[in-house]
């Protein structure tokens, strides 16, 4: 096996930030666990997803789930702490803005968890709780999630579970994903899209974004998860990351049990001319030419100015001209880290 040629060298224990990435296979006990894997704790569960209502308004959702107090911080930097976000178009502003609707959803730290029967976790909010009820119902053959009325979500996996593995010796990271297919209601509105539950282990002590996190060591560049789906039902997700060294992930799945993960990756993105959005990202992973598109309306500007401005679009092979019924691709960019590397 061969690797890159390095200028510098990373320590023991960090192999230049090398990550590892596959499919896996779905159990709910994996939500409910208090098991290390990997030596990692779980630092929090995501809830989280792009949909559309029938007039095209488009609608980002997150929500994160956490075993420690949002409000465990005083420092100002929560990281979604316990609230439960929605960004749109459609508000009358510039790109997708804060909702409303939300303000009196249930904290995070109000919701519970339990394995229901031997495949199936339901994630709810206590009865006596401050705010309007969640709930989330986590199955490999059925998803039910309710914000209150702000969003009402029914669906079904569209491919296999993923993973990848980032190492370090003094951060790590493991990210469990899947994704399902959904339809509803987004305050009160018909739509459709998809959400994702994901999961984050880290070292004890450990936060994404914040501490001991190996991708801030790894110098990410760019981290986008995908998924597309067309009118003769099938679908393709995938999720792409690209920083310093040795650190990128490609892997993607499809509805037909396939499964890959890239050995090589270049990038370049098209930083926009204010220096923080971007206008496009290339991609050639294994010799295969990939784009993100932007949304022209993707812009998440009611999460305020951030070191990684989110934004929504569509990422798709350079030559596959269909066009999907429904697709999402919700990423960042790191302009502080640059715009293009090559291996």
């Amino acid at each position: 096996m061969s690797t890159s040629t390095l200028t510098k060298l990373g320590p023991s224990g960090t192999f230049n930030h090398g990550a590892l990435a596959s499919g896996r296979a779905f159990d709910a006990r994996d939500f409910v666990t208090n098991d290390s894997i990997l030596g990692l704790q779980r630092e929090g569960g995501y809830i989280w997803g792009t949909l559309r209502d029938d007039e095209g308004t488009l609608y980002s959702t997150m929500r994160r789930i956490a075993p420690t107090p949002p409000g465990a911080r005083d420092d100002g930097r929560q990281s979604l702490g316990g609230r439960h976000i929605l960004v749109s178009t459609g508000t009358g502003r510039e790109g997708m803005q804060l909702r409303k609707e939300p303000r009196y959803a249930v904290d995070s730290s109000a919701i519970g968890i339990e394995l229901t029967d031997a495949n199936t976790t339901t994630l709810s909010s206590a009865p006596d709780a401050d705010g309007n009820p969640m709930q989330l119902v986590l199955s490999e053959n059925a998803f039910r999630y309710s914000e209150g009325s702000v969003i009402e979500m029914t669906g079904s996996l569209v491919a296999s579970p993923l993973q990848w593995y980032l190492p370090g010796r003094d951060a790590s990271l493991l990210y469990l994903s899947q994704t399902w297919l959904v339809e509803g209601e987004v305050t009160g509105k018909p739509a459709r899209g998809f959400l994702f539950w994901e999961e984050a282990w880290m070292y004890p002590g450990g936060r994404l974004y914040m501490e001991k996190d190996p991708l801030h060591d790894a110098e990410y560049l760019t981290w986008y998860s995908w998924a597309n789906h067309w009118e003769d039902g099938s679908c393709e997700i995938g999720h792409f990351l690209f920083g310093q060294n040795d650190f990128h992930v490609a892997v993607t799945a499809d509805s037909d049990g396939n499964i890959s993960s890239a050995a090589s990756m270049d990038i370049n993105v098209v930083r926009a001319s204010d220096g923080y959005w971007h206008d496009g990202i290339a991609y050639t992973i294994d010799g295969v030419d990939w784009v993100c598109e932007p949304d022209p309306e993707g812009h998440m500007r009611g999460l305020g100015q951030m070191p990684n401005p989110q934004q929504e679009g569509r990422i798709h092979r350079v030559n596959d001209t269909r066009q999907p019924d429904l697709y999402m691709a919700w990423g960042e960019t790191v302009p502080a880290a640059g715009n293009s590397r090559r291996r």
